[in-house]
């Protein structure tokens, strides 16, 4: 005898179809008696290292650093232990730091200005780019900031992992006045012409407030984390003799004012003394070069909390032969023989006074690239080891997150060795808390370099 229920089934079309599916969906939203476990993130165990943290003044010997997916998890002792599949990496002793952040790079000047403006498109700079990418990843250097002629699309590629290259911070189009160091358009250029940087998108030529008040949001919109505004004049650009003062009170204030909409601030390309003053004023807190400085403005950036770009090896070492640099005129001669004569009377008054610095080598070129950490070691004429290790780690990583809402890198500090901290990592052989020259020789001394957790470069074995 049939059921009522198998009576209403076959009576009713479609009943049976329906009450199947109503079925299966029950066992598919039944809760599960066994809860999944969690994906494990990658581990990578550095045993038997000597850990220089980016701030201390020396190293903390033999430790264990455990990094897991892109972060450091934890520091410790030999009891320190990972996952079974984790990779561990025996330092062997060496010294274990932050990866090194150059923060004044030109990654689409690598060939002299005017050569870039008749010759190569922005398919050729981005080859070239990449090349220098990988040599900056190879020497220790993680994290760079490509302050003028900011490329967006690189930083994209980098983000997303199709290409190799160290963290790119950048600032996007350098922003210049008709005149000023960024206006590289030939000599018989007619007036309103777009030079080949500014077609490529590279610098933006700006006159009057709202010009510049445009260029910064466009910045914005392209990813800039900083803006970089040029006020007074510069060594390798022909129309901007050093002594001359390229923005007016008015149009730095526009630019400050509208970096500042976005949470972030402005870096000034300024060498004499006027157009520093000029920038301080009006709301700059990141003075790059500065190297024709008297000494008060030196000691108002001390008391007034605003950072220092220093670029000593261009201006205390490249500049004493700058007869031998690809693609200086006379005028860029002479111009770059009076940085230099002032370069080590400033410095001394920088170091004398406690001004807050964070270091670039402005290399841009490929012929000085090789050279990048040359740098660190020019400054050991004015500061200890460890100063210039901060500059290039702790101090930089403060000012990129000092960008705000702009930072395109939110998840973890960078600059430090520390839990919660990007693992931005290198392992040196020696200390370079005592002798920071030793990174010059990448290729024996720094063995190992990891970014974002991954490892780019190792030499142990």
């Amino acid at each position: 005898m049939m059921s009522h229920s198998a009576d209403i089934t076959k009576a009713i079309p479609g009943v049976a179809g329906l009450m199947s599916s109503i079925a299966v969906a029950a066992l598919l939203f039944m809760p599960s008696s066994v809860a999944q476990e969690p994906e494990q993130l990658p581990q990578t165990l550095f045993t038997n290292v000597n850990v220089w943290d980016g701030t201390s003044d020396g190293l903390s010997e033999n430790q264990r650093v455990l990094v897991e997916g892109n972060l450091v998890k934890t520091i410790g002792d030999e009891t320190l232990e990972a996952n079974a599949d984790a990779t561990v990496v025996d330092g062997g002793g060496r010294t274990l730091m932050p990866g090194l952040i150059d923060m004044h790079t030109h990654l689409a000047l690598l060939r002299p200005i005017q050569e870039v403006e008749t010759t190569w498109d922005g398919f050729a700079l981005g080859a070239m780019a990449s090349e220098s990418m990988r040599s900056f990843l190879d020497k220790g250097y993680t994290t760079i900031r490509d302050i003028c002629l900011g490329m967006p699309g690189i930083a994209r590629a980098i983000e997303r992992g199709l290409i190799t290259g160290p963290r790119y911070y950048h600032g996007g189009a350098c922003l210049s006045g008709t005149s000023g160091h960024a206006d590289w358009d030939q000599v018989n250029a007619p007036k309103g012409r777009e030079g080949t940087f500014e077609r490529m998108g590279l610098v933006s030529i700006n006159n009057g407030p709202d010009e510049y008040r445009e260029a910064v949001r466009w910045n914005m919109r392209n990813g800039a984390s900083v803006i970089k505004l040029f006020v007074g004049g510069g060594v390798a650009s022909q129309f901007d003799p050093l002594e001359s003062v390229t923005a007016t009170a008015e149009e730095i204030r526009a630019v400050v004012e509208a970096a500042e909409g976005f949470g972030t601030y402005v870096c000034v390309h300024a060498f004499n003394d006027k157009s520093v003053n000029l920038a301080l004023d009006n709301g700059v807190r990141c003075v790059e070069h500065g190297f024709l400085m008297e000494e008060a403005t030196v000691q108002r950036m001390a008391e007034e909390g605003q950072v220092l770009s220093l670029q000593a090896w261009i201006g205390y070492k490249s500049f004493a032969k700058p007869e031998e640099i690809t693609g200086f005129t006379a005028e860029s001669i002479r111009k770059a023989k009076d940085v230099h004569a002032n370069t080590d009377k400033v410095m001394g008054w920088v170091k004398k006074y406690g001004v807050e610095t964070f270091a670039g080598t402005d290399m841009y070129d490929s012929t000085m690239v090789p050279l990048v950490a040359e740098d660190l070691a020019v400054r050991q004429r004015w500061f200890e080891d460890v100063e210039i290790l901060r500059q290039n780690t702790s101090n930089a990583a403060k000012w990129l997150a000092a960008t705000g809402p702009k930072n395109p890198y939110k998840e973890g500090p960078l600059g430090v060795v520390a839990p919660g901290a990007y693992a931005d990592l290198i392992l040196v052989k020696g200390d370079p808390t005592q002798d920071v020259s030793i990174l010059f020789d990448h290729e024996n001394n720094i063995n190992l370099v990891m970014k974002d957790g991954e490892i780019y470069k190792n030499t142990l074995n």
